[in-house]
């Protein structure tokens, strides 16, 4: 069994090596061409970077796979926008989650734990643009990173585990990369950010077991973030400071104990409900 575990992560830490070749060679150069950049940025020139390199890595380990592997690739992560059913089934999903997080945010306010901001700005055509580009740029996102956990990860342990282990190993992998800023801060006083990933990676990752299409996942990941690229654009809401919020809540929806169960009751659900999913 542990050698049949490192067989089958060693090429996956082989290319994270390799990433981390490359980062710690680009990062000293882009902070000479402007001190403000950054590789692990949330947002910007860095971000777009790193996604380059991670796509560029991902690429790379692939064409070291089977041929059924590569082909299985390009069906799930390239040829789908072929598939009739991709806008409607993406929307539906993008739907579901935009109107989840909406209606958490909603919950929040009419609790008085966030209030309305009077100076969020104004309706126009500059905001509308910059949320229309916000929703491009969120459709890309998560294309990549649904291509890279669920697209690429999942499947590629499907080969050599059970779905439910391969189903906690990319769950697992999904959580320590959106903390690259510090990862051990998610098994100590980071705690909740990391069970809050956890959870949303195991969500993720069921929602692709009962679908076993990438735009689906695509939509629900869109539909999750475009609620914060609006709020960014017109901050509607603010939240109360953390020192007056109780235990359940944050500001960082991820980190609070409301959405984990919130989480754990979906997943559940998608459990019991699909029968690919309660075979696990």
């Amino acid at each position: 069994m542990i050698k049949k575990f490192i067989k089958a992560i060693g090429p996956i830490l082989l290319s994270a090596l390799l990433l981390l070749a490359v980062f710690l060679i680009l990062q000293p150069l882009m902070l000479k061409i402007n001190p403000t950049y950054s590789l692990l940025s949330s947002r910007g020139l860095g971000k777009v970077v790193f996604i380059t390199l991670v796509i560029v890595t991902i690429l790379g380990f692939i064409f070291t796979q089977s041929k059924s592997f590569i082909k299985n690739f390009l069906q799930t992560n390239l040829y789908f926008f072929k598939d009739k059913k991709f806008i409607k089934l993406f929307f539906k999903y993008f739907l579901i989650f935009f109107v989840l997080h909406a209606f958490l945010l909603f919950i929040f306010y009419f609790s008085g734990y966030a209030i309305f901001n009077n100076n969020w700005g104004q309706f126009n055509f500059n905001l509308i643009f910059k949320i229309l580009f916000g929703f491009i740029v969120v459709f890309m996102l998560a294309w990549t990173e649904e291509l890279i956990f669920r697209g690429t990860l999942f499947p590629y342990f499907e080969q050599h585990f059970s779905t439910f282990t391969s189903l906690i190993l990319t769950s697992v992998i999904f959580m320590f990369v959106h903390d690259l800023k510090n990862p051990l801060n998610l098994i100590t006083t980071n705690w909740q950010l990391g069970l809050g990933l956890f959870l949303l990676g195991m969500l993720l990752n069921l929602i692709f077991i009962k679908t076993r299409k990438l735009y689906t996942n695509m939509g629900a990941h869109a539909g999750l973030v475009f609620v914060k690229v609006i709020l960014r654009r017109a901050p509607l809401l603010i939240f109360l400071d953390q020192q007056n919020l109780p235990f359940w809540v944050n500001k960082d929806l991820r980190m609070s104990a409301l959405i984990h169960i919130l989480f754990l009751i979906l997943i559940i659900y998608l459990i019991i409900k699909n029968k690919q999913c309660s075979r696990l």
